[in-house]
């Protein structure tokens, strides 16, 4: 499995749970929002991401559309983890 496959994988993991939906439920381009995405379930959502990963996101960074699909948030999350390398 290539590494942004097992990302992927990670961050839908961390989905289903904060979202209560199936992996079926959530594609790659879906608005998350759709899936019951909101203010208080992105926070949970990024501070899981930070805690999973070993990255933290930067203020400028937090804003609502960077975190809309699950293609946005594995982009993110990829580009952490390069930078921090």
């Amino acid at each position: 499995m290539e590494n942004n496959q097992v990302i992927k994988t990670e961050i839908k993991k961390k989905l289903k749970q904060i979202l209560e939906k199936s992996f079926d439920e959530i594609s790659d381009e879906q608005e998350l929002t759709q899936l019951g995405l909101d203010s208080m379930k992105s926070v949970a959502l990024i501070v899981e991401l930070e805690e999973s990963f070993d990255i933290m996101f930067d203020d400028e960074e937090l804003m609502f559309e960077n975190f809309s699909t699950l293609n946005k948030i594995s982009e993110r999350v990829e580009s952490k983890l390069v930078f921090n390398q």
